[in-house]
């Protein structure tokens, strides 16, 4: 009878120990992270349904190769790898790292690494915990940057009043000057140099209206547009000099169609990007030419459903954005155009109305492009709603 008993409290517990078990494996495999299990060689042990599926491999595929190759697309190690270090110290250990997932998608990944010591405390593996991180790291960097707009607002607003003034007062009295040049006095040479005057101060009133535009929240309206005609009809309504030689791709998502939004804004946000990318196209080209190489300047508009958002890329094979001002260009008057050719203004602003439309705007740069995306919701419900179409 005691054997009875002990027979099934053994069974009891096998039972107790194999859902245990299934237990384990399934939050293992449904947890939205990608988490696998590696040996010193970097070889995977075990991986989960996330894992596999960001590496777009099936699990059995995937075991026994290397972590570094499958996740990272690298062929040895990575730098400063986790993995490794956790093998040495014996400690968790962790890091942040971008990896390339197509052609213009970047993720970022929070890389946890922890030891697994075996029965004579000797490391045998390490558990690899990478949670995806990149709208957490794009949300907070608009953050700041819509932080650091909102100071530049409450500074110049009051400036750019008291500059209209003047400015107001200079233009009026060259247009006076001349509308009746020969009460003046003024030759051809003072013409030139009224006229000059007069841009100067038309330009500077042009900064002082972007100066308001950031500083204060504008009355708009809420409209359904079709976004993707919005889109066609603005990009192909920039006329730059050279700008005909530049090919301008469409792949625009059928099922996106209408959208809640202030089209005046958006089209402004359309133009401000584009005229970006084509400026950047053609100082490429100007480059090339100047060096005999041969090059097609390509712009790619594309649209896309997502969820309850609609991604919006553009797409650029031109210049690109040299590492040290890739943190500035939100900023406001930060241009590498001419003098002249700009006030820096025009991302600033994009910014600004991306954000009041409650979306978000970010760039990427790879080796042959540039990338600027724009996620705006399909509803905007701060507004009511009227219907055009374009």
């Amino acid at each position: 009878m005691y054997k009875d008993i002990k027979d099934s409290a053994n069974e009891t517990s096998c039972e107790q120990i194999q859902l245990s078990k299934a237990e384990l494996e399934l939050i293992f495999d449904v947890a939205p992270e990608c988490i696998c299990v590696v040996n010193r060689d970097h070889r995977l042990l075990r991986v989960n349904k996330s894992y596999a599926s960001f590496a777009g491999k099936s699990i059995k595929e995937l075991l026994g190769t290397s972590c570094y190759r499958c996740f990272w697309g690298q062929e040895k190690p990575c730098e400063d790898c986790p993995v490794e270090r956790a093998f040495n110290t014996g400690e968790a250990e962790f890091r942040k790292k971008a990896v390339l997932r197509g052609k213009n998608d970047i993720r970022y990944f929070e890389t946890c690494a922890f030891p697994v010591c075996g029965e004579s405390d000797e490391i045998v593996r390490v558990i690899e915990y990478n949670k995806d991180i990149t709208d957490e790291k794009r949300v907070f960097e608009q953050l700041v940057r819509s932080e650091k707009l909102a100071s530049i607002g409450i500074m110049t607003a009051g400036i750019a009043h008291e500059m209209n003034n003047p400015l107001s007062g200079i233009s009026g009295t060259a247009v006076n000057l001349l509308r009746m040049p020969e009460k003046y006095g003024l030759n051809e040479k003072g013409i030139s140099r009224v006229t000059a005057i007069l841009e100067s101060a038309a330009r500077a009133t042009n900064i002082m209206k972007d100066l308001l535009h950031l500083s204060r929240k504008q009355d708009s309206s809420n409209t359904l547009v079709d976004i993707n005609s919005l889109l066609v009809k603005t990009v192909n309504a920039i006329h730059l000099g050279g700008a005909a030689d530049v090919r301008r791709k469409f792949d625009l998502d059928d099922s996106v169609r209408l959208i809640s939004c202030d089209p005046s804004k958006i089209e402004q946000v359309i133009l401000n990007i584009t005229t970006n990318c084509m400026q950047s196209v053609l100082e490429k080209h100007a480059l090339c030419m100047a060096e005999g190489k041969e090059y097609t300047g390509i712009i790619e508009v594309m649209s896309v459903l997502e969820d309850d958002n609609v991604l919006i890329t553009f797409t650029d094979n031109g210049i690109g954005i040299p590492e040290e001002n890739r943190s500035k260009i939100f900023d406001p008057f930060f241009s590498t155009r001419s003098a002249g050719q700009g006030t820096g203004l025009g991302l600033s602003i994009c910014l600004k109305i991306i954000g009041e439309h409650g979306g978000r705007i970010y760039f990427e740069c790879y080796e042959e492009s540039t990338v600027f995306s724009i996620v705006l919701p399909r509803e905007r419900k701060s507004q009511p709603v009227n219907k055009i179409r374009l």
